[in-house]
């Protein structure tokens, strides 16, 4: 069983230290392996405004949005 304050994104760090604060546009992730915890940690909470929002503007589409929702 795993614990649910632990954040999804395998840190074994509680999700408030972790995750949380990028989530919450509280901070910025610092690295690239941060931005891809926290995006992993986005989906697993099907959010997907963080998705779209740390996704390359060059690269984002207006069906980016309808697209993920479906998905996670």
């Amino acid at each position: 069983m795993t614990n649910p304050s632990l954040c999804p994104c395998g840190s074994q760090r509680p999700f408030s230290a972790c995750c949380e604060p990028y989530l919450l546009g509280q901070a910025i992730a610092p690295t690239a392996e941060a931005l891809m915890r926290s995006r992993y940690t986005a989906y697993c909470q099907s959010n997907v405004d963080y998705l779209v929002a740390t996704h390359h503007p060059a690269k984002r589409t207006f069906s980016d949005r309808m697209t993920l929702s479906k998905s996670v």
